[in-house]
């Protein structure tokens, strides 16, 4: 991102404040300063202008968030802690809070002014020195930018609210849950002569995390203080949303419009695993470029899946990793399938798309070990084998399937597979001659792929059915349906 890791630190540097307020009364003082002393394990400066103690409250006056450089700035007018009549204690703080971030060409661009504005919020603080608790709230909260021919940023949330639990210590962690109604994000970029707009809504945004604190962050050295062995979780899910982009270029303008049911995710660790996966339903895109000539076209998923899983810190012996890609019900729209088919020559069934991988993998050091800036460095892993669960593809009535396994031998560069792939193909020779006809592949060339197919495949069950068995061995050889390759 172009804000980089200064905007970042601040930024969450801020969204803890706003979170997760101190006690008050007689502790009030003790308690912020043992609530700021989390900043120490990010890369931010704090700076306090005054303190005011009074009786049943404590106030912060003028307080700064700076990045270490200096070139990133959040500036908090006040925050105030205060106990309640009824018992317990409340924190609020400026409704309006100032900021500035290094624009993406320091050299010649000024740095961009920002201003985070809210209404409504409060936060109930409970719990015990160590593990405090906080349940927050807010109307409405709105993070843009100002005064800047670069770049314009407005996210406007409504509604929310959060509880959040933040334990200090050697093991320090935050962990809660948040619920965030209606989420609107507006974005604008113009650069030399060229310009895009996007904006984005998205209803009912809520989750739940757990996040471990690290005392000892090194900007320098940033995987240095990695811990594997700690969870760091990240769940959502989100109703439905859109979004509509526009961009002006040379080549004339396009536009996007977007829509998407409901949808869930999990990123972080767990178990020392790390994991990466979502599910969106109902997917519908619509692409207008009239300035390259081309018509509005329109496309649509009924289901979408990632998942990405990678053991971490496994130096002693192979974990499984894996990778899934999967879509299911795409369709296209007949001015995109007209572009390229304008005879109605292949049948216009739904596409589906199915990638899971499956591999034994082993770091040769720690995370902690590895040192970023070196470009030159051996890949840290090494793959020991892997299997193809599935890379199946569905399209235009030709369907192939795809499973194997096979052994990594990595004591050679490259390294060596050992196994076999199986593969089928039906309504390949099919689909061929139906390119042909329209002219997507030249009929030399498509001669030339059937003569190439006896090497490779062999007559499957049924009509226009290939099948073929790749042989890998561990000597180098590779085989299809016993006949040599290589």
């Amino acid at each position: 991102m172009f804000v980089g890791k200064n905007l970042l630190a601040a930024v969450c540097g801020f969204s803890m404040i706003a979170a997760t307020p101190a006690m008050s009364d007689a502790q009030s003082t003790k308690i912020l300063e043992e609530y700021f002393d989390v900043l120490k394990s990010m890369p931010i400066v704090l700076e306090v202008g005054d303190k005011d103690d009074a009786g049943r409250y404590t106030q912060w006056n003028n307080i700064t968030l700076k990045s270490e450089d200096g070139k990133t700035q959040v500036a908090v007018p006040w925050i105030k802690v205060s106990k309640k009549l009824l018992g317990g204690f409340e924190m609020i703080f400026a409704e309006q809070i100032d900021g500035v971030f290094q624009s993406p060409d320091p050299e010649g661009l000024e740095p961009v002014k920002f201003v985070i504005e809210s209404k409504g919020s409060s936060v109930d603080i409970g719990g015990k020195e160590g593990a405090r608790k906080y349940d927050s709230s807010f109307d409405e909260m709105i993070f843009r930018t100002l005064d800047s021919n670069l770049i314009g940023v407005s996210v406007k949330m409504t509604d929310g609210s959060g509880t959040q639990v933040l334990e200090t210590g050697d093991m320090g962690r935050s962990a809660g849950s948040f619920e965030i109604k209606n989420m609107v994000i507006d974005y604008s970029f113009a650069l030399e002569g060229e310009s895009m707009t996007s904006s984005s809504t998205i209803q009912s945004f809520a989750g739940n995390f757990d996040i471990p604190i690290y005392d000892d962050f090194d900007p320098e050295n940033p995987t240095g203080f990695f811990d594997a062995s700690r969870n760091m979780v990240f769940e959502y899910s989100v109703e439905f949303g859109s979004s509509k982009s526009a961009a002006n270029s040379a080549v004339g303008p396009i536009e996007l419009n977007a829509a998407f049911g409901a949808g869930a995710g999990t990123f972080g660790i767990k178990d020392e695993v790390a994991t990466v996966e979502g599910t969106t339903q109902d997917l519908t895109y619509e692409v207008t470029a009239t300035g390259m000539g081309f018509p509005p076209v329109q496309f649509s998923i009924s289901d979408a899946v990632a998942k990405i899983a990678v053991p971490l810190d496994n130096v002693d012996e192979s974990k499984p990793a894996s990778y899934k890609i999967a879509l299911s019900g795409l369709k296209l729209s007949e001015p995109l399938w007209n572009m390229f088919d304008p005879k109605a020559l292949l049948p216009r069934d739904d596409i589906d798309l199915d990638i899971d991988l499956l591999a034994s993998m082993r770091w040769l050091k720690k995370i902690s070990d590895i040192d970023v800036k070196d470009t030159n460095q051996a890949p840290p892993v090494a793959v020991e084998s892997a299997e193809i669960k599935a890379l199946n593809l569905k399209i235009a009535g030709a369907d192939l399937q795809t499973s194997g396994s096979v052994l990594v031998d990595n004591s050679q560069f490259p390294p060596v597979p050992d196994g076999t792939v199986n593969i089928s193909l039906k309504g390949g020779y099919g689909l061929l001659g139906k390119l042909t006809e329209l002219g997507l592949v030249p009929a030399q060339n498509a001669a030339m792929i059937q003569g190439m197919s006896a090497m490779f495949f062999t007559p499957g069950e049924g009509e226009d059915h290939l099948v073929s068995v790749i042989t890998m061995t561990k000597d180098g050889h590779i085989s299809a349906n016993g006949m040599p390759l290589k």
